[in-house]
């Protein structure tokens, strides 16, 4: 009866990570067994648990020993959850990770320096272990595509031969359509003329703040600092054929960005929020 009690307990500690609290109902996040995508605010999380050994002769070294394997399990958890994300709609991270030129050695110090977010003792003596790793910084500089680089400022014209509105960022709907979160998501018009990609941000702003952000909800989306105080709201009409975290907007929307040449400026900062259910 007790082992039964022990098991469950650790069943719900698992279940309570994994389930999204209140404060987090607006974010996008993407769950795995053992671990979580907050793609909203760029954070990878993953829990470890492990047990001591039976009939541990010394209960201070099991503790410690126990911390470790259970840290050792969130990271490699962490290693297994990038893995399966999508740097863009037709590659994952693991396929990277397979290439020959990939730098593993660079991604296992960053995995080293994982940050433990939370270290509990369950009362059968298990472990719980959160780590944390921001997508952001040095992961992002990582993992991001080469194809995105340094651009400079846009500078605004002194004349405008034709009075254009200009935004501060763009909200991008995408809600019905079940798009699949990625680092560097593409979106184009209905011709096919590519409206946002890894061509547009700059590579400094792709790595402090990411290609794009993703929300569950229209309102906060077009409330955020990210995009705001002026943003454009568009509505996404399809996924791209095969690329399911591509999407394509009206050509009629896409010329309210492209036609004023300043609108530029907010898509080299990144300043684009997709929502998605």
């Amino acid at each position: 009866m007790k082992f039964g009690f022990s098991w469950l307990f650790v069943f719900f500690s698992l279940f309570n990570f994994l389930t999204p609290v209140r404060g987090y109902a607006k974010n996008h996040t993407q769950y795995f067994s053992n671990g979580r995508i907050d793609w909203t605010n760029g954070v990878i999380e993953t829990i470890g648990l492990a047990c001591p050994a039976k009939n541990q002769s010394n209960p201070a070294q099991g503790r410690a020993l126990t911390k470790r394997e259970g840290e050792a399990l969130a990271k490699e958890n962490l290693l297994n959850v990038i893995r399966e994300m999508r740097i863009d709609s037709e590659n994952s991270i693991g396929h990277s990770m397979d290439e020959a030129n990939f730098p593993v050695g660079d991604l296992s110090a960053l995995l080293r320096r994982a940050e433990v977010v939370e270290r509990a003792f369950l009362e059968n003596g298990c472990v719980k272990i959160v780590v944390a790793m921001k997508m952001a910084g040095d992961f992002a500089e990582l993992i991001l595509p080469k194809n995105i680089v340094t651009i400079n400022p846009v500078q605004q014209p002194l004349q405008e031969s034709r009075k254009e509105e200009s935004f501060s960022g763009l909200v991008v709907d995408c809600r019905g359509l079940a798009v699949k979160p990625a680092m560097v998501p593409v979106i184009l018009d209905e011709d096919g003329n590519v409206i946002y990609g890894s061509a547009y941000i700059s590579r400094e702003h792709a790595a402090r703040s990411g290609v794009v952000s993703y929300l569950k909800d229209l309102g906060a989306a077009q409330k955020n600092v990210r995009v705001g105080p002026k943003a454009l709201t568009v509505k996404a009409i399809k996924v791209v054929k095969g690329r399911d975290s591509d999407v394509v907007i009206s050509n009629d929307d896409g010329a309210k960005i492209t036609r004023n040449p300043t609108n530029l400026g907010f898509l080299q900062k990144g300043r684009v929020l997709m929502v998605v259910d």
